[in-house]
């Protein structure tokens, strides 16, 4: 390990840029890729079809990746305030959070409402988008299933929302060893909640939406920064491959030995079975965050870089861009099962990365530019701006 880094008021590390960008693309190829039989790569790759569901599957613990990497960065940015300031500032911590994430996120839930009184869309979402709008959007989905609307992906800021109500206070007030006992209570009650829906068979949209169970990803980025001191990590190169292979496979594993994402409530495969599978995610998820801290810049593409900068805006956008290319010019939500959605995801990702970037220089860069005047510890730049 590496001292700890004391620069008097900021705290920047490029490689979590990276690790954000590669958080959004695990979660867009799950979006795009058909991780169910499809009766096209059955044939093509017939005995190992299951791996290749179960890698598209895995993919979607790039979410868990995001929880993970976001709890890291408060807890640390948080503790960094108190240990050079004697204290926290809740007031512009709650004012940080509502310049980066509302302005966004409710014009996301905006173009939604639009989206669903156009033809073809579904006006029975609007209620849906209401549960979303109150943040609320994570629990509207457990109990109903998501809305059918491109700004579905949104309920997990539902989830980061509800952990900014009550994980600042506690990171003012309880001390480090206080800390730890915080994380061991989130991961005790996402594991309860996990048994109890594994004991009842519960639905899967009951499992995966549930804001509790997701905190289990949280309580492991808080426990990396706790565990890291300020520290950096000086691994070599074969010890990061090392832990990127171990994260892979800890979530390939949690698809294909524990089926932890399924389908059908007689498809639940059991409390432990779910208790191990969503354990897997969280430990996966730090493991990578792991391997890529202390990474130096240079060995990283500078594109990569600024995707990870602009990630909110790519995993905002990234349903609407699918929904736009699917009605203009593929005729039909159902051509994303064709044989040509690998095309089609190309062009999808093209068209969100265009979005999120026009978004992020023209609409979101003046509310961070407001949201850097609150700044206690100065953390992320913001692109372009010089």
């Amino acid at each position: 390990m590496q001292a700890p880094e004391h620069t008097a008021g900021r705290f920047y590390r490029p490689e979590l840029d990276f690790v954000r960008f590669l958080a959004f693309l695990f979660v867009f190829v799950h979006h795009t890729l058909p991780h169910v039989s499809d009766h096209r790569i059955d044939s093509f790759l017939n005995g190992f079809a299951p791996i290749f569901y179960a890698s598209v599957g895995a993919c979607r613990f790039g979410l868990s990746l995001f929880f993970t990497l976001s709890a890291f960065l408060i807890c640390e940015l948080l503790l960094r305030e108190r240990d050079s300031t004697g204290k926290i500032e809740i007031k512009q911590f709650y004012i940080r959070r509502i310049l980066r994430i509302w302005p966004l996120y409710y014009l996301a839930l905006a173009l939604g409402l639009i989206v669903a009184f156009l033809p073809g869309g579904t006006p029975s979402s609007a209620v849906g988008i209401g549960w979303f709008a109150i943040f609320m959007g994570a629990w509207h989905s457990a109990i109903y299933d998501l809305p059918q609307n491109p700004i579905n992906p949104l309920w997990s800021i539902s989830v980061e929302e509800q952990f900014y109500l009550f994980a600042p206070w506690t990171i003012k007030y309880f001390n480090r060893k206080s800390l730890y006992v915080f994380c061991g209570l989130l991961i005790l009650g996402s594991n309860v909640s996990l048994y109890y829906l594994g004991k009842v068979l519960a639905a899967e949209t009951r499992i995966w939406f549930n804001s509790i169970v997701q905190f289990e990803c949280f309580a492991a980025g808080i426990l990396l920064s706790l565990l890291l001191h300020g520290r950096t990590p000086k691994l070599a190169f074969w010890q990061r491959l090392t832990l990127i292979a171990i994260a892979w496979s800890c979530w390939f594993f949690a698809c294909y030995g524990l089926h932890y994402q399924f389908y059908l409530p007689s498809d639940n495969p059991g409390s432990w079975a779910l208790i191990g599978g969503y354990a897997l995610g969280a430990l996966g998820s730090v493991l990578l965050l792991f391997a890529f801290l202390g990474v130096s810049p240079k060995l990283l593409p500078r594109w990569t870089i600024y995707l990870g900068r602009i990630s909110f805006g790519l995993y905002v956008y990234h349903e609407l861009a699918v929904y736009m290319l699917t009605r203009l010019l593929f005729g039909h939500p159902a051509a994303v099962n064709s044989p040509i959605f690998l095309f089609k995801g190309v062009l999808s990702l093209g068209l969100t990365v265009l979005m999120a970037a026009i978004s992020y220089r023209y609409f979101e860069t003046p509310f961070l530019k407001m949201k850097k005047r609150h700044a206690v510890i100065d953390s992320q730049p913001i692109a372009g701006a010089g």
